[in-house]
């Protein structure tokens, strides 16, 4: 690892809350390392990535059995941006100030 990213190992498993797991992501990112995709391989190996400018992000793991294009496209419209798949569900983020956002589908 350089020293620009962390892997952290079984990190869907260790913490199996999913707000407990966006929680850990959001606190992350405030200290600077911040989850930009996630990959087939990401629920064993999770990778974060230094950033000196990160937002504040609210991560969301997407609690939707069947997630389709139109909600999708909703959410993306919404300002959340879609990292990819972590342990079988997908995982959001939205840049914000202020106040902490709701996820539209919670």
């Amino acid at each position: 690892m350089s020293k620009d990213t962390r892997a952290y190992w079984f990190m869907p498993y260790r913490i199996r809350q999913p707000e407990l797991l966006e929680i850990w992501f959001e606190d992350q990112a405030q200290l600077g390392w911040v989850a930009e995709h996630f990959g087939p391989s990401s629920a064993i190996r999770l990778t974060l990535h230094r950033r000196e400018d990160a937002p504040t992000y609210r991560y969301a793991i997407d609690p939707r059995t069947f997630p389709n294009t139109q909600e999708d496209d909703l959410l993306a419209a919404a300002g959340w941006e879609d990292l990819g798949s972590l342990a079988g569900k997908d995982v959001w983020r939205a840049p914000y100030e202020g106040e902490r956002p709701e996820f539209l589908f919670g």
